[in-house]
């Protein structure tokens, strides 16, 4: 791909370099000397000022993004015009995307694939509670940084209540990981999200995408008909794990979880042997990915008691207590 080329500034920000083009315009990697940090300057092509559709789409992501201020959503710094271009200028993420880490390693421990469905999903709870549904989440939309941080970011074809912009002749989401509402062109709903997620939980898990075939037409038949198994998942992935991303996946958004905030509950109790802060080791596991060093060691996930073993020993416990109380009667 030929790189645009680079300005030497655009409004008070000194162009680094062209880290991306799209259909909308140049992504510029920036200095702002006024804080001495990097930041990350979307910038509407020329040629397109004249789509009003795609200048809705632009600025749709920027009244999402001005809305959210949470952890797991990248930042934005500003808006303006300039010379007949529009700007948005964003939090620089130093990490890479889930996409670039899948392409690396395949497969991720289950404690990897939990901790970044962690981030996550705080970000669509966040979303979702600010009546935004997301629309496109794919492992290129999600960004890890080196510090051990997922990031949700572009919300360019966001449905904010029951507004909804359409581009003719464009596709809203990515095919291989729409819901099945989506496939059939129904509305989406928070729980079109809750399904794309699935699909990229079990991609991390699994190695695989569950449906993507060698064609468009496969892969959403597939979106639409295939079941997922709990035989399908690798061995190491808790039974807990297997049930949350299976429901996940369910095709009828009534049989699925039924909002982000009880699937982040669920996997809080899936994580619960695991230690609270893992963003240390997912950034020295990732560290590990990219220089293709040999893992760490994985954090101690402790097998916690089921209800019903709990249940036994407190029984075992009354019954004991009881006889002793009698012993002493």
């Amino acid at each position: 791909m030929k790189k645009a080329k680079a300005p030497e500034k655009i409004g008070p920000y000194s162009v680094q370099d062209c880290i991306g083009e799209g259909s909308m315009g140049e992504i510029w990697l920036c200095h702002d000397p006024s804080l001495d940090r990097m930041l990350v300057v979307k910038r509407m092509q020329l040629a397109l000022r004249g789509y009003e559709d795609l200048v809705q789409r632009f600025n749709r992501e920027v009244q999402v993004l001005a809305a959210m201020n949470h952890q797991n959503i990248v930042q934005v710094y500003g808006y303006w015009m300039e010379k007949g271009l529009l700007n948005l200028s964003m939090e620089f993420i130093n990490g890479w995307s889930l996409r670039q880490i899948l392409d690396k390693s395949n497969t991720f421990p289950p404690w990897v694939a939990c901790s970044i469905l962690w981030g996550i999903l705080n970000a669509l709870v966040h979303t979702h509670t600010r009546k935004f549904v997301h629309r496109d989440l794919k492992p290129s939309n999600i960004m890890v940084d080196f510090a051990g941080t997922a990031k949700l970011l572009d919300f360019g074809v966001v449905r904010i209540e029951d507004q909804e912009i359409t581009i003719p002749g464009t596709i809203i989401g990515s095919a291989a990981y729409m819901s099945p509402e989506q496939v059939r062109g129904e509305s989406v709903t928070e729980h079109s999200d809750i399904f794309s997620l699935g699909i990229i939980a079990f991609e991390m898990l699994a190695g695989r995408h569950p449906f993507k075939e060698d064609s468009a037409e496969k892969t959403t038949r597939n979106i639409l008909s295939r079941e997922i198994y709990p035989s399908d998942f690798p061995e190491d992935v808790p039974p807990s794990l297997r049930r949350l991303v299976r429901r996940m996946l369910a095709k009828e958004p009534s049989r699925r979880a039924n909002s982000a905030y009880a699937c982040l509950k669920e996997l809080d109790s899936i994580m619960s042997g695991l230690p609270r802060e893992l963003s240390h080791p997912l950034s020295s596991w990732l560290r590990s990915v990219r220089k293709e060093m040999p893992f760490p060691a994985a954090p101690r996930w402790k097998k916690s008691l089921p209800p019903l073993a709990w249940l036994a020993i407190a029984t075992g416990i009354g019954l004991v207590a009881g006889m002793v109380l009698i012993a002493v009667v």
